[in-house]
């Protein structure tokens, strides 16, 4: 909870007595501090910093109470500034420091829009001393694990005195806005320690887990000592005492506790922290030495497809950006852990459910969405490759597969089984599962198939993989020239997904099977045609994991008698034969359509050799100059 405020949520404190905060504001009714004004990308003369009650580019909430102040980082050029500046404050000559949150973001992860922290005896930048810098993005310095809100605080130069102002000078390169809130003014004191971060990750495989963080002294007496103590959900308190410590103010410390946590599969609430400093001294501020931490504990680390819709529209001419991200992402992960849909808009590509969707995660084009995080990431490489790392770190509770795809040629029915399995029992599973048709290769005659390119008429470079410039195709690419990838063409499950699907008590590595069915246009090519299942936390609206296949127009095409071939053992666990009279060519994908092992000429008394191949379901497909058929085979 901010600290209660008066008169304009702006409070003056008398620094007599033992009052410790001399401002604090939370920006819950107004903006209260006084904003320069600028000029934005559209020309327009606004004040660079705003209150806000709910954050975009990227998508947040206040850190507490009902409003944030807003940099508008995301529509001023870069290189644009503006300060927010504090009413005049009386110092009286103590030690202070000046403490704030700051909302750190995932998007635009190399842009630099960043804020520095001065102070003044003016209400300009004039003589002004900088007391510190931190950056939006969460990979620039000061670096943090994931998006969020977190804690900063500088230290007035020691003694201040007299009539001094707070400034916060935003500086944009054109990235995500950067929003703040809860800052105040304080009096540091003697003792303060800080539980800092608690180095564990949410998701962690079952066994001897180690408890591991960092604390940090915000207060003026060098820490030599300090308990650091830990618990599971209500168990047992686990105390240990670092003695012969040196931490001195504004620095920290990285603690690994001697008590190792034996982990078994399940979802808990970790505690951590930190007390009787310096061997009995008060802290000054108790309400910043305890962190509080969600892990799951899993039976296995499963594989993971991070998914990105991109807001697009050949209307676009920075949409060129987004062409070039998605071809690099694909050539740069061919693994199949990068999952592109070109969510069109406004052009003869635009599927409205999905668009519509977009529109609640992205406030301009072109821009997406990672694993439906609230946050927009720019389809420039430079932003994508970062935003996928940090998504593919991330361990799923879920995987998902197409385990069963079928195609009707004459009705043009696809027909695909989605299974889900969890990595450990539980029973409040809130799960939702979805598909997703995507066709590549799109092409378009009319000129609503024309790519508008800005990087040709602003003469930017711009150049794929392949070495191909798009500055040098011209504005617009006329349609003839032009072919679109990764095209979202149908929604199936709605965007949310279907519900009640899986259950809420799951059972570790049990399959939960949902079966799509959809009738593909006649004008889309079925061999252009991938299918992307996914798994959503319905509570959060995430993806949680995803599996993108090429349809299977050989499924169930195959002028073979009847029951003309058997494949046995199956399952098998290293061998298995073909039992046909035919003598055939044998093809062995994976459920992505990977070859992964072929064999030419096979009989009834061939074996065929899988043995180093990984556990799951393969198609095996056998053609000769009658036909092809096709027929699953697992590997256990």
């Amino acid at each position: 909870m901010k600290k209660i405020t008066l008169l304009f949520s702006f409070l003056l404190v008398s620094l007599a007595g033992k009052a410790q905060v001399v401002v604090s504001q939370g920006f819950d009714t107004a903006l209260v501090w006084s904003s320069t004004t600028i000029t934005n990308d559209a020309g327009a003369t606004v004040a660079a910093w705003s209150r806000k009650t709910a954050g975009t580019a990227p998508t947040c909430a206040p850190s507490s109470g009902a409003g944030m102040a807003k940099f508008d980082a995301y529509d001023i050029p870069a290189g644009g500034t503006g300060r927010l500046t504090s009413p005049a404050i009386t110092f009286a000559g103590l030690d202070y420091k000046v403490k704030f949150k700051m909302y750190r973001d995932t998007g635009y992860s190399t842009n630099t829009d960043n804020v520095k922290v001065y102070i003044n005896t003016a209400a300009n930048l004039t003589g002004a001393t900088l007391l510190g810098t931190v950056n939006r993005s969460v990979t620039l310095a000061p670096a943090e694990a994931a998006q969020g809100w977190y804690s900063y605080a500088f230290n007035l130069p020691t003694g201040t005195t007299g009539t001094n102002y707070i400034i916060f000078l935003g500086t944009s390169d054109y990235g995500d806005n950067i929003y703040m809130d809860e800052v105040s003014v304080e009096q540091i004191q003697a003792n303060d320690a800080q539980m800092k971060l608690l180095n564990m990750n949410s998701f962690i495989v079952n066994g001897a887990t180690t408890v591991t963080g960092d604390i940090k002294n915000l207060g003026l007496a060098t820490i030599t000592s300090a308990d650091i103590n830990w618990q599971v959900d209500s168990g047992a308190i686990h105390t240990q005492t670092f003695s012969g410590l040196n931490v001195a103010n504004n620095q920290s410390y990285t603690f690994t506790h001697q008590d190792v946590w034996n982990a078994t599969p399940g979802v808990y609430s970790m505690k951590v922290w930190v007390s009787n400093i310096n061997n009995g001294a008060t802290d000054a501020d108790a309400t910043n030495d305890l962190l509080t931490k969600q892990i799951s504990v899993v039976n296995e680390i499963f594989p993971k497809a991070v998914t990105f819709e991109e807001g697009t529209g050949t209307w676009c001419g920075w949409c060129v950006r987004g062409h070039v991200g998605l071809k690099d992402m694909y050539h740069n992960h061919p693994d199949g852990t990068f999952i592109g849909v070109a969510v069109h808009n406004s052009d003869p590509m635009t599927l409205a459910e999905y668009d519509t969707a977009m529109s609640g995660f992205i406030s301009g084009y072109p821009s997406g969405i990672i694993n439906r995080v609230h946050s927009e990431v720019d389809p420039g490489l430079d932003s994508l490759e970062p935003a996928y790392q940090a998504e593919l770190a991330k361990v799923p509770l879920a995987k998902i597969g197409i385990t069963n795809q079928s195609w009707d040629s004459a009705s043009r029915l696809i027909s695909l089984d989605i299974e889900t399995k969890f990595a450990l029992d539980m029973t409040t599973a809130n799960y939702n599962v979805a598909a997703i048709i995507v066709e590549d290769g799109v092409v378009g005659t009319d000129t609503g198939y024309d790519q508008h390119n800005y990087y040709s008429s602003q003469g930017i470079d711009i150049i794929d993989w392949e070495g191909i410039n798009w500055r040098d195709l011209g504005s617009p690419i006329p349609a003839a020239d032009m072919v679109y990838n990764h095209v979202g063409r149908a929604l199936l499950g709605t965007f949310a997904g279907v519900s009640g699907v899986i259950p809420a008590a799951v059972v570790y590595n049990t399959p939960y099977t949902y079966n799509f069915t959809y009738t593909l246009p006649a004008e889309y090519v079925e061999t252009n045609i991938h299918l992307v299942a996914i798994v959503i936390d319905n509570a959060t609206g995430q993806v949680v994991n995803a599996k993108e296949v090429a349809l299977d127009t050989t499924l169930g095409v195959s002028n073979f008698k009847k029951g003309a071939f058997t494949l046995y053992p199956n399952p098998t666990k290293g061998t298995f034969h073909i039992n046909t009279e035919e003598v055939v060519n044998v093809e062995v994908t994976d459920i992505l359509g990977k070859v992964v092992a072929t064999a030419k000429n096979v009989t009834k008394d061939s074996s065929i050799d899988v043995s180093s191949l990984l556990e799951g379901v393969y198609l095996v497909k056998m053609s000769n100059d009658k036909g092809v058929a096709t027929d699953k085979l697992i590997i256990k």
